[in-house]
């Protein structure tokens, strides 16, 4: 085994920019991220001495919650932060002074959204709730209610509670109309569907948008909206009265969602031409609000092909807990988690988790000389481990003993299994895949996040056509680097063929059968992706070849993809085949041919006993 040419890099190439680890690495915090990032830090360890020297100064405590909810969003690091913002948020609510009712308000409204940013809905749904009430009691303006509606709905759609939160969704509608376009925009695409009332209004505000944006912001592109100008015929040309002075004033990224939730109205009434040139100016005004940085990514691709070459060295470790769901979005991976999660021994971390921002610090410590590299590894696999224990509720096994495997469904560690093999060579990493051109069309059709930098490729088709190609060259890089690391799941097999292919990726991570797992629509856990919606249905295949809707508008991209697409209905074909054939024997139904487990020794954190155990089959 040797180390990775990547630390040695780190010595040579300490003047790079980027540095080979960091580009590796992050493949995200990159200037203006990064410079943001330094100085929260810096003044976040500043409150904290202020803090420690007044707990009981109401403001003090006020900045430093609000300070790191700001930097959790900015880089979230699996959520360390949340736990420290919230007790700040909760010392300032209990410190105010008598009289400062809307300040009350808006810290609760600020509490309840960091709880649904860390994986505690229910939380979210009570400080929410009681900010709302609070709001009502002090008979503020209806507006003022938008922005704590739509995240109240949001935190009602993660649990599951999907007709409540459509209808708080479109109270947020209702209070943000006229006054604030972003809240608006956002609550009217947040539902599952919307009448049409609603949509004709949103295409107004929409067409009204278009024509200030273009006027005032030089957006020409918008002059292209013949059809869904054409859509709005027969609408006022105006709101009258300067009632349109909240779209005026606002940013024209404001106007994405709704061209969004527009081609979602649209589309479930099979007019794919006008839902297309809605879903395509949605797009190129978000792409024209952040641009994307496409030759970044192709620097870290060559940095991992050139760096991570086989024999890795690892850690050693024999902890086999944690399952890396990994892959592009929109390819079933929630679905895959939402499987995992319904197995009795299995926690699903979410998509916030532990393993990158870990990664600067270990690229520093491998980087100095004389170091002990297993060591190393060792005490940041351990360190990740329980990082991601810490995130598994304690009253879903009381017993103390913990889930024997956590799902961390952050799907951009596909970029990192090397450190993976690392850091915990005996972890399960699984690739879910779906057809290249339904992937696509998902993530164009999807606004993710309700943020312009959190997929900035995803606002064109030739960008999101890079990706998939990179996501593919990855996967066969860690096949000839690693064979077998790396297991794929194909998303239309899994839903054609639930249980078959359930029985094969259960034994993969170690797991064994439990019906329970084609239920996993009932369960409680919460999910915050935006396939949350979708995995609180049961199983469904329309999904498969959507894209054939849009084959027209696709064709571009359809050439471009031939040789993936190609591969990947290859690919598909086989699997199927291989399902319709007469099953041999009972352990070949199950899924376990040809796969062997071993009884395995769990080295937990630093002070703790080792255990042993077997997989249980």
């Amino acid at each position: 085994m040797h180390l990775p040419a990547l630390l040695v890099l780190l010595v040579l190439c300490r003047t790079s920019a980027p540095s080979a680890a960091s580009a590796v690495a992050a493949a995200a915090e990159v200037g203006p991220v990064a410079e943001d990032k330094a100085s929260l830090e810096k003044e976040v360890a500043l409150l904290r001495i202020d803090v420690e020297r007044q707990p009981g100064n109401a403001m003090l405590q006020l900045q430093l919650a609000t300070t790191l909810h700001q930097l959790n969003h900015l880089s979230p690091d699996g959520g360390r932060r949340i736990t420290e913002a919230a007790k700040a948020y909760r010392a300032a609510l209990n410190g105010l002074p008598a009289g400062q009712g809307q300040l009350h308000i808006n810290i609760q409204g600020n509490l309840g959204a960091l709880l649904l940013a860390g994986n505690d809905p229910e939380g979210a749904i009570r400080e929410l709730q009681a900010a709302l009430q609070e709001a009502q009691a002090q008979q503020l303006p209806l507006p003022q209610f938008a922005g704590l509606l739509f995240n109240l709905g949001k935190a009602l759609t993660v649990v599951g509670r999907l007709q409540e939160a459509d209808n708080t969704y479109a109270e947020a509608a209702q209070a943000a109309y006229g006054h604030d376009l972003g809240s608006y925009s956002k609550a009217i695409a947040a539902p599952r569907s919307i009448g049409e009332e609603v949509a004709m209004q949103a295409v107004q505000v929409a067409r009204l948008g278009r024509l200030h944006f273009q006027k005032q912001r030089g957006l020409q592109f918008l002059r292209d909206a013949q059809l869904a100008d054409a859509g709005s015929r027969g609408l006022p040309a105006s709101l009258g009265g300067g009632q349109a002075d909240w779209i005026s004033t606002a940013d024209s990224i404001e106007l994405v969602w709704l061209h969004f939730a527009i081609h979602k109205y649209y589309h479930s009434l099979k007019r794919y031409d006008l839902a297309w040139q809605y879903l395509e100016l949605g797009n190129r005004l978000m792409a024209a609000h952040t641009p994307h940085r496409h030759e970044l990514e192709e620097h870290n691709l060559r940095h991992i092909k050139a760096i991570f070459t086989a024999p890795i060295i690892s850690s050693g470790l024999r902890d086999d807990s944690a399952i890396f769901v990994v892959g592009m979005p929109r390819s079933g991976s929630t679905l895959v988690e939402q499987m995992l999660a319904s197995h009795s021994q299995v926690f699903a971390a979410g998509e916030d988790t532990a393993l990158a921002p870990l990664t600067p610090g270990l690229n520093k410590e491998l980087s100095k000389p004389d170091v002990d590299h297993r060591t190393v590894l060792r005490k940041y696999a351990k360190r990740y481990l329980t990082r991601m224990r810490r995130l598994a509720p304690k009253q879903q096994w009381p017993d103390g003993a913990g889930p024997k495997r956590i799902v961390d469904k952050m799907l951009r560690n596909l970029w990192l299994v090397g450190y993976i093999q690392m850091l915990l060579p005996r972890a399960c990493v699984i690739h879910v895949a779906r057809h290249p051109l339904d992937v696509a069309l998902s993530c164009y059709a999807q606004p993710f996040g309700y943020s312009a930098s959190s997929l900035s490729w995803a606002w064109s088709l030739d960008h999101i056509a890079q990706q998939l190609e990179m996501t593919w060259q990855l996967v066969d890089h860690w096949q000839q680097q690693l064979p077998g690391r790396v297991h794929t799941v194909l998303y239309e097999d899994l839903v054609a063929h639930p249980e078959q292919a359930a029985r094969q990726l259960l034994p993969v991570c170690g797991l064994g059968w439990e019906p329970g797992v084609l239920q996993f629509q009932v369960t409680d856990r919460p999910v915050h992706t935006a396939s949350m919606v979708q995995v609180r249905q049961p199983l469904y295949k329309s999904a498969v070849g959507r894209w054939k809707v849009y084959e027209q508008q696709l064709a571009g991209l359809r050439q471009r993809l031939a040789p993936l697409i190609a591969r990947y209905e290859q690919l598909l074909q086989a699997q199927m085949a291989a399902r319709a054939r007469p099953r041999k024997q009972d352990n070949e139904a199950a899924g376990t041919e040809g796969v062997q487990f071993a009884g395995t020794a769990v080295e937990v954190e630093d002070g703790a006993e080792t255990a042993s155990r077997k997989d249980e089959l």
